[in-house]
């Protein structure tokens, strides 16, 4: 839980950073008569994209000469480990959780990618982008964390589904969207 605690943490403390530094665009945007809510999911994104590449990328020392490369391909080898559940505490849950604000926020960002799969697509490209990178960083590649990425993007996506069938008919969430 330790992981999680962190993330939510960082998390917390850069959407307040960028919340206030944005402060002073949105009161711009407000007197030009820009839809200040639709500028939220922007935030809302950019704080997402941001905190995947903290917590996968910049909160480790990167190094491009490390002592070995840990790369592994076979899906779920952790199910038969003694340490199988504290990994999926530790390792699996934070990589869910991470992903989904991603997988709600693109679908609310990006009107042309409002189905599931263009979701999908675009969090498979961050997610192989990271796992990529991290490679040859001395950081370890798991296709399990490609696979709970997305399966937290996915969540993510359901989240925006069931808030846009909720809220359709909502000003605020229209204007959300950049519909209204």
């Amino acid at each position: 839980m330790h992981r999680i605690e962190a993330y939510t943490t960082l998390a917390l403390i850069f959407i307040a950073i960028i919340s206030i530094l944005y402060l002073p665009i949105l009161l711009i945007l407000k007197k030009k008569g820009k839809n200040i809510i639709r500028q939220l999911s922007f935030i809302g994104l950019i704080c997402s994209v941001f905190l995947i590449l903290f917590a996968t990328i910049l909160f480790v020392p990167i190094t491009f000469q490390p002592e070995q490369y840990i790369l592994n391909l076979t899906p779920f080898n952790w199910i038969g480990n003694i340490d199988g559940f504290q990994q999926i505490v530790v390792e699996k849950v934070p990589n869910i959780m991470l992903f989904i604000p991603l997988g709600y926020f693109i679908p609310i960002v990006f009107a042309s990618k409002r189905k599931l799969y263009q979701t999908v697509l675009i969090s498979f490209s961050i997610t192989f982008s990271v796992e990529f990178f991290q490679f040859f960083i001395g950081r370890s590649s798991d296709i399990d964390d490609v696979i709970t990425n997305l399966l937290g993007a996915v969540i993510g996506y359901g989240f925006f589904k069931i808030f846009h069938a909720l809220c359709q008919e909502k000003k605020w969430w229209n204007q959300l969207l950049g519909n209204g």
